[in-house]
């Protein structure tokens, strides 16, 4: 028993010496961010992030499985500027963790922002709508954006590793789409002999396994001018059996609660995902009103919880406090004080975990504060790309925090109480450098 005793405390050791990122968190230093409030709130002695840590634990011990997050959002999201960097701090927190890019859709067709670290192209005629809108004219699915063809034929060819920073490739891809109505199989190059499709009607897509590994797809739909049904397309996922993380950036511009409760096909296609981990981060856009109704944002949050607990009962859920923000981009915005009680009672009653990032970033008004350093556009809403960069480090940072403790509390659990803990396990220590002007890639 000491003998094994001692073998874990090795690991744990290694574990907690591997959680120094290689991006470095020496962020730099602003009187209005709260750096003693960066945690993961309501996760101590909560059985689904207790169950996602020992998976992270596992990741480091044998690297040979896959964590899979899904992060649902508005417009902060479909950028994927902080996201991707969230994304790329948890691939290179260990060797040989990069898994697969994962989930996304290739926004260009849709004709709004696509994120900059993937290479989008398409031929053919779409028509698309969004979530967003109050009658959607087609089906929508976990991505919130459903883009039709209604040409014979139609291409699309995405690059995943434009980001030069990783090699994203892959040997197996699934499409989310309408297969179960029209029965169109689209045709692939991706330099790598496909094997025969497998078709998930239930779920929605189309899988199909390559002979080998590839970074570019090309996409080819054939279809009649008589069919009955055009081809829809809700999003595709590029993965590999690779160990790491899958980080799944999911947004809408605009998007609200309300948004993601007309997706239909939601619940089938997060399921499909298998997430272990699942982040929500809406509020901005519901809270831009000055009729802001808690009761119904409550129940709306409530919905949507409860589509997540079904496709995915046991994944770990993180609630994200929106930003500080303007109103109509002129007036100091109240509403997300009152959205975060909300969240923080929905948590509790529901063993979520909380990411309070209102009070991170200096609570009310602040807003002003990161614009004044450039952190911030001038509509008091969004950021600027070092202000994307600095949140995604914060949320890193508070994610690491989370995991130390966790580390702690397992040793403490298997060691007798005089044992001095400090002394076998380093704490992860995020510093701020005194620098008045955030870093870039």
């Amino acid at each position: 028993m000491r003998f094994n005793l001692l073998l874990y405390i090795a690991f744990l050791f290694q574990a907690a010496q591997s959680q120094i990122p290689a991006v470095p968190l020496d962020m730099p230093e602003y009187t209005f961010i709260q750096y003693n409030a960066n945690r993961f709130e309501l996760v101590r002695e909560n059985p689904w992030f207790g169950c996602l840590f020992s998976k992270f634990d596992s990741l480091i011990k044998t690297g040979n499985n896959q964590i899979r997050i899904v992060h649902l959002g508005g417009s902060h999201i479909q950028a994927d500027v902080y996201t991707h960097r969230i994304r790329q701090e948890l691939q290179t927190f260990y060797p040989g963790v990069l898994g697969s890019r994962g989930f996304l859709f290739p926004y260009t067709i849709a004709h709004t922002n696509s994120p900059s670290n993937l290479s989008i192209s398409y031929s053919g005629d779409w028509q698309t709508c969004k979530n967003t809108q109050s009658e959607p004219a087609f089906t929508l699915g976990l991505s919130g954006i459903t883009a039709a063809l209604i040409s014979s034929t139609g291409s699309l060819k995405i690059v995943a590793s434009f980001d030069t920073l990783r090699h994203y490739d892959f040997n197996r891809i699934r499409i989310f789409c309408n297969v179960a109505e029209n029965g169109i199989i689209p045709e692939f190059n991706a330099c790598k002999k496909a094997n025969r499709p497998i078709v998930h009607r239930e779920a929605g897509f189309i899988q199909y396994d390559f002979s080998g590994y590839a970074d570019t797809l090309s996409i080819l739909i054939q279809q009649g001018d008589s069919t009955k049904k055009p081809f829809e397309l809700y999003g595709i996922s590029i993965e590999n059996d690779d160990p790491g993380v899958v980080y799944n950036a999911i947004g809408v511009n605009g998007a609200k609660l309300e948004s993601y409760l007309r997706c239909s096909l939601f619940v089938e296609q997060l399921k499909a995902l298998e997430p272990d981990w699942v982040i929500v981060s809406i509020g901005t856009n519901d809270g831009n009103t000055r009729e802001f109704d808690p009761e119904a944002y409550r129940n709306e949050y409530l919905k949507l919880l409860d589509s997540i607990r079904l496709a995915a009962p046991a994944a770990a859920i993180l609630l994200t406090v929106p930003n500080d923000s303007y109103l109509f981009k002129r007036y100091i915005n109240p509403n997300t004080a009152r959205m975060r009680e909300v969240i923080f009672d929905i948590a509790l009653s529901n063993s979520c975990g909380v990411w309070d990032f209102y009070d991170i970033m200096g609570g009310l008004n602040s807003a002003k504060a990161w614009y004044d350093q450039g952190l911030m556009t001038r509509d008091h809403i969004h950021f600027s790309k070092p202000g994307y960069l600095l949140k995604g480090d914060l949320f890193y940072g508070a994610f690491l925090k989370s995991w130390d403790d966790h580390l702690l509390q397992t040793a403490s659990d298997n060691l007798s109480p005089n044992t001095n803990l400090q002394t076998l396990i380093p704490h992860i220590q995020i510093q701020t450098s005194g620098n008045q002007h955030p870093h870039h890639d």
